[in-house]
């Protein structure tokens, strides 16, 4: 399936691994970066995408991108990758793409109401 180049929804992951490595603060960080920037890419909590060992997880939806090990220092990146700039790369680097798959077939099926 090709996939939408937009952002429209910024999923952070707040499973308990990837909370106790810092993902609340980053999405809130995100969400407020956007918000600054009139941008109506909405940030939501996610349950878990089943990479806890990698996290904090983000994925940016429907375009697709699957960041891993994210820190409050990469907020900005991301907001900005949100609106139409740049993937962060250092944050895609390793991804599992099986399992990005997987995660976005997951999302494509509307198991997850937006």
């Amino acid at each position: 399936m090709e996939r939408s180049p937009e952002v429209h929804t910024c999923l952070v992951c707040h499973n308990i691994d990837c909370e106790s490595r810092g993902s609340v603060p980053i999405g809130e960080e995100i969400a407020r970066l956007l918000a600054d920037a009139n941008s109506p890419v909405q940030v939501m909590p996610h349950l878990c995408f089943g990479a806890c060992e990698e996290g904090p997880n983000i994925v940016l939806y429907p375009q697709g991108t699957w960041y891993k090990g994210c820190r409050l220092s990469d907020a900005e990146a991301i907001a900005a990758h949100c609106m139409g700039g740049p993937e962060v790369e250092h944050l895609t680097a390793d991804v599992d793409p099986a399992l990005r798959d997987l995660i976005l077939t997951i999302l494509d099926a509307g198991l997850i109401q937006f």
